[in-house]
């Protein structure tokens, strides 16, 4: 999950915080739901970040989008 949110992100700290802020909001969804004693579909809200993370990812992960913002040290030639 970790490298989805950095190539989400596109490779730049500030928006590593706002990525990581909805990733953690997506996680902290099963739990909200369950103290308010919502228990019917509990694993599905668990595997809310995981499902987000492979929406998102098939969503903006096209390969040039991918790779802007690539650090070169990391390999990538254009």
């Amino acid at each position: 999950m970790a490298v989805a949110l950095v190539v989400f992100a596109r490779w730049e700290p500030l928006r590593c915080l706002y990525a990581a802020l909805l990733f953690g909001a997506a996680e902290a969804l099963g739990l909200a739901l369950q103290s308010v004693g919502i228990t019917s579909g509990y694993y599905l809200f668990n595997a809310a970040p995981y499902v987000l993370t492979l929406f998102l990812m098939l969503a903006t992960c096209s390969p040039d989008r991918a790779l802007a913002g690539m650090p070169q040290e990391l390999g990538a030639a254009k």
